[in-house]
């Protein structure tokens, strides 16, 4: 028994001592800026901005142009990327390519010669064909332009300002949707830094409305976009509280949510963080009436009690704030969030149903002397189709890191009921450390981990215990390779680490983990709706079953009072994959503009659970798709982006809510790594479309 038990511990070591990754591309410190398409990803090199492209091989992974420079934002249009870049030949501007040398060009010189037009830190945003962007001229300062990718039809929307004058913040300029409306902040003598819109055409950039009259400015921001309208926030009438608004696009329709946001710090850095669950929109703030944090939920009709409701207050907080719901993950029948009070003693896992009074401690932690929150591996899919949210379970749990005192910092997983710890990485200290890096994949979740002899690594799990294991030592011996997760494409998973050669771990490696994979399904029963003509085709599947009897189909128009509107008889039992479908007759002619969907599945013995939710948008606004693989980061912030058609604002905010970096996409899809340098801490990435918003929280080590 002790001779078998040897041979197999010896076959593990042996299995990760052995090569299991490939390396592609040596100190150019190359991190994932987007997809391009289904086969190619594009890439910037730290050491210079250089573009790369790779199909996740050594000899297809090259440098596509010898002078253009990434700097940043960018979005996906007609399978070409739009983004900003410098060249010694015209300073910064838009450039345009295709993933080959010859189609890497500018699209036009918009402020001639080697004089900038493109400012570095605002946003792009897509619509209707088209991408919006702020430019800069030395005749018409900086305003609001557009581009579908030629240089005829880089034009200027509308000359704001007056002659030289700029009439958008070339700085803090951010863009936001409605519908097929663009939306964006800008400034004329008579009213201040005000909320405008645009549809392209310049009768119609407009001033949207005057929210504080006069002189003074509301200056709007952080567009979030939630049931068809977007939350942003604004400077209160005196200048010193904040507040959050709405619009649907109309002046009438916008309106004030919640008022007398005290700041944290500074009115200019808060930030206000949502999270969305079962058609609310949830937030986290200091109202000057409770102690401390109020978490409060909206549906975004007005500001009355009614429809903006005070849930919960959490207790005193000089740490965080709200800035944690950005680590959410929803469940069925409620979501899980992290919290503490002051990063020194609480440091706990709340549920939260909806209610106040189901507003509660799911897992405590005792304080411990590095600090360590509980951090959620947030894992959110976005289906273009049926513009569905859904949190896909890996092996039917969640997974989080989180330090007991006794083991130290280690991977946790939890099934929504209990909490456990999967494995002990390190007996000695923190197994997870502030490289919180990972990835899951249909099969295996990859992330960084130090037991404590190797330095920090790419380990990966199948959910078990005896399934955790380091992938390869990159960095030979104590030392840390510090792997960061990019992304799936082509089949391949993409990360940076570093190895010995050079010594200086600033310069990283590309590399990919050996094998052909694909992104983690929709496991919660793979829920999807799709519109079928007039109707609605819904389908699900289960990879096992034990004695289930029927699933109850339910619709919703508020994702909180539900109707059966059909059963669908359950295999019984079953440890193969079974596909099932439903049809919802008629709906897409019912004159309403979402509907939500479950599903209630009944046991032989009458127990019942609930599927996740999901909506179909029965309106004809634009569809958009976003996946999000990588959470935490070593390098660069990494993200996946999958078949969006519009419009999508990315931006990254520290953890007072200070936003440090926003950009705007249009058409974009795939993966996407943002130009931004972070000192090591915790900071919240933000994704805002037209009707969806995620936040997550991510460590830069």
């Amino acid at each position: 028994m002790k001779k078998n038990l040897f041979f197999a511990v010896s076959l593990v070591v042996y299995v990760s001592a052995h090569a299991q990754v490939t390396q592609i591309n040596a100190n150019k410190s190359l991190h994932g800026v987007i997809p391009l398409n289904s086969t190619l990803a594009i890439f910037e090199s730290g050491v210079d901005s250089s573009i790369w492209v790779s199909d996740g091989t050594k000899a297809n992974t090259i440098q596509i142009s010898d002078t253009i420079k990434y700097i940043g934002g960018g979005a996906l249009l007609n399978g070409k990327y739009i983004f900003k870049g410098k060249s010694p030949k015209c300073g910064k501007e838009i450039f345009i390519t295709d993933g080959t040398k010859a189609g890497t060009t500018i699209i036009k010189d918009i402020n001639p010669g080697i004089a900038n037009s493109q400012p570095n830190a605002t946003t792009m945003e897509m619509v209707n064909g088209y991408v919006y962007f702020a430019a800069v001229t030395t005749t018409q300062g900086c305003e609001l332009w557009r581009t579908d990718g030629t240089p005829g039809n880089t034009t200027i929307v509308k000359d704001i300002g007056s002659l030289a004058t700029s009439g958008i913040d070339s700085v803090h300029f951010s863009l936001g949707l409605v519908g097929n409306n663009i939306l964006f902040t800008a400034t004329t003598p008579e009213n201040g830094n005000e909320l405008w819109k645009t549809d392209g055409t310049t009768a119609n950039t407009l001033e949207l409305k005057d929210i504080v009259p006069s002189l003074s400015s509301s200056n709007p921001r952080f567009f979030y976009p939630f049931n068809n309208m977007a939350l942003f926030m604004v400077n209160s009438a005196d200048g010193n509280k904040g507040e959050i608004w709405r619009t649907d696009g109309t002046p009438g329709g916008t309106i004030l949510i919640k008022n007398n946001i005290i700041p944290s710090f500074s009115l200019s850095s808060t930030v206000i963080i949502f999270h969305v669950f079962k058609g609310r929109a949830y937030f986290m703030i200091k109202d000057g009436v409770h102690s401390g944090d109020a978490l409060y939920n909206t549906d975004a009709i007005d500001a009355s009690t009614t429809h903006t409701t005070f849930l919960k207050d959490m207790g005193s907080s000089t740490f965080t704030g709200g800035a944690l719901l950005a680590d959410a993950f929803n469940l069925p029948n409620k979501f899980i969030f992290p919290y503490t009070n002051d990063g020194v003693s609480v440091f706990d896992l709340y549920q939260c149903d909806g209610t106040g009074a189901g507003t509660v401690v799911f897992k405590s932690f005792p304080p411990n002397t590095n600090s360590n929150i509980p951090i959620i591996y947030t894992n959110i899919s976005f289906d273009k189709l049926s513009q569905t949210i859904t949190y896909p379970l890996f092996k039917g749990k969640f997974y989080f890191s989180a330090d007991d005192v006794t083991h130290g910092n280690e991977l946790w997983m939890s099934d929504g009921s209990t909490a456990t710890m999967l494995s002990d990485i390190n007996s000695h200290g923190d197994g997870i450390n502030d490289n919180l890096s990972f990835l899951f994949t249909s099969s295996t979740l990859f992330f960084a981990a130090d037991d404590g002899t190797h330095g920090n690594e790419l380990w990966k799990t199948d959910g078990t215990a005896v399934g955790t294991m380091m992938v390869q030592d990159i960095f030979p011996g104590s030392h840390n390779a510090d792997p960061s997760l990019e992304f799936i494409n082509n089949g391949k998973i993409f990360f940076t680490a570093t190895d010995s050669d050079p010594a200086d771990s600033s310069v990283t490696d590309l590399y990919v983990v050996d094998g052909i994979f694909s992104p983690l399904p929709v496991n919660l029963l793979d829920f999807t709706v799709s519109p079928k003509g007039a109707d609605a085709l819904l389908k699900w599947s289960t990879s096992q079953e034990i004695n289930s009897r029927n699933f109850t189909i339910q619709s919703s128009n508020d994702a909180q009072h539900w109707n059966d509107i059909g059963t669908v008889s359950a295999m019984g039992n079953s440890s193969t994959q079974t596909n099932y479908s439903f049809i919802d007759a008629g709906v897409m002619n019912s004159g309403k503009s979402i509907v939500y969907y479950r599903l209630a599945e009944t046991d032989i013995d009458g127990k019942m659970t609930y599927s996740n939710i999901v909506q179909l948008k029965i309106n004809n606004t634009d569809k958009w798709n976003v996946q999000l693989y990588s959470n935490p980061i070593h390098d660069k912030v990494k993200l996946m982006l999958t078949g969006i058609q519009g419009s999508a604002v990315i931006s990254i905010n520290n953890i007072n809510g200070q936003s440090l970096y926003e950009t705007q996409i249009q058409n974009q899809n795939g993966f996407m790594t943002l130009p931004v340098n972070l000192r090591g801490g915790i900071y919240l990435l933000v994704v805002r479309t037209n009707n969806e918003v995620k936040t997550i929280k991510f460590v830069k080590e």
